[in-house]
């Protein structure tokens, strides 16, 4: 039996079904070639990087976003929070005034 034919008849059959395997498999042991999804690496090697640093930087930039608010928004809390007083004019004249001197 002829195996170099049957051979490249498996060849061929591989090369029409999976050029990329069979460019793999006729290029020999001493070719490297790149492997595949390397960049997915990178981007998962940044993407972990981002996810560690990033609260670093923002934490302390949020927490002082966060005193600011408190400080400016706490004025208008307590004010908020203190009874109101009527908006009724004062209709009584005040019985002493600066200008005239002491009370009759």
């Amino acid at each position: 039996m002829d195996d170099d034919a049957v051979l490249r008849a498996l060849g061929e059959d591989l090369a029409r079904t999976d050029p990329d395997l069979a460019a793999r498999l006729t290029a020999g042991p001493g070719v490297r070639l790149r492997p595949p999804c390397r960049g997915v690496l990178w981007v998962l090697v940044l993407g972990a990087l981002v996810a560690v640093g990033v609260p670093f930087l923002v934490g302390p930039a949020v927490f002082g976003v966060m005193a600011l608010v408190v400080l400016v928004g706490c004025p208008f809390v307590i004010s908020h929070c203190l009874p109101s007083t009527p908006d009724q004019p004062d209709d009584d004249p005040p019985s002493w005034s600066p200008g005239r001197g002491a009370d009759p």
